[in-house]
């Protein structure tokens, strides 16, 4: 315990000073992810079913997504937090998607990603805005709304499910991946340290609660058909298991400062899994 709490008060100490450095939680230290090959700019966990490649693990997570959306060429989507733009041609070039719209909160990001899909020729209109972009989108714009590894940093997200069934079209599919809570933690400390890893990811407490709860709001903002699939061991798992693995490939990594946010994660991961305080789903919704 003494070596966890010390750990853990280091890692604190850390995440300040990165704060006090102005570091941001989402640019473009995806690259250190993708050194193989270097072209690819992938930022999920992953899904890691027979495979130890981070951006095989990426595609998967893609494509399950994909897959439960029922995404095709008739599909008009809008991403919630598209990264840098992987994952958009990816549904581009296996399920024939081209209505492509999109928001993400880095800047950097939405650049390089506009830019990778011009190379492409995928035409997609994307945004630096978060997510309550939507609310000023008009009733029944879209047939899909994505969020992968996103819709755990949305404030008042309980709110954003009415308007995202708002903007869809009339049976029209919300995909996420999200973050849910199987057990309360078993003790004030256990609580504690679990705000404060939240807080350092910026996760907002509120966020993380039962899947009872969560499919009670879903279906308090009328959705219907609520699918819920847990991922837990094939995303946090096994991206927890694989990050050291390989940081061991490429020795300079640990010397950069922003490696940290990512070892960090990891940890972070693992410690709440260990306490079963925390499992992703794959949660697919029907207006």
């Amino acid at each position: 315990m003494f070596a966890f709490l010390f750990g853990f008060v280091s890692a604190i100490l850390l995440l300040f000073v990165w704060k006090a450095l102005a570091l941001k939680r989402f640019d473009l230290s995806e690259e250190l992810l993708n050194l193989k090959p270097a072209e690819h700019h992938w930022g999920n966990l992953g899904y890691w079913e027979n495979t130890q490649d981070y951006t095989t693990a990426c595609k998967q997570l893609a494509q399950k997504v994909g897959d439960s959306a029922a995404l095709n060429h008739e599909s008009e989507m809008m991403d919630l937090g598209f990264g840098c733009g992987d994952q958009l041609i990816f549904w581009h070039q296996k399920y024939g998607v081209n209505s492509i719209s999109g928001v993400n909160t880095s800047q950097s990001q939405v650049g390089l990603a506009q830019k990778k899909l011009r190379q492409a020729k995928i035409n997609a209109f994307l945004h630096h805005y978060d997510h309550t972009a939507i609310e000023n989108q008009p009733d029944r714009s879209f047939s899909h709304l994505v969020a992968v590894d996103s819709a755990y940093f949305f404030d008042d997200r309980d709110q954003w499910f009415k308007q995202a069934h708002r903007v869809l079209k009339p049976e029209g599919r919300l995909v996420m991946t999200d973050l849910i809570m199987p057990s309360q933690p078993g003790d004030f400390l256990q609580e504690f340290i679990m705000r404060s890893l939240l807080w350092l990811c910026g996760i907002p407490r509120e966020n993380i609660i039962s899947l009872d709860t969560y499919k009670q709001q879903l279906s308090e903002a009328s959705f219907q058909s609520i699918e819920t699939e847990d991922i837990s061991d094939t995303v946090l798992t096994g991206f927890a298991e694989w990050l050291p693995k390989y940081r061991q490939q490429y020795e300079g990594l640990q010397s950069l400062p922003i490696w940290q946010k990512y070892q960090t994660t990891g940890q972070i991961l693992s410690w709440l899994r260990k306490h079963d305080l925390l499992r992703c789903y794959l949660i697919t919704a029907q207006r």
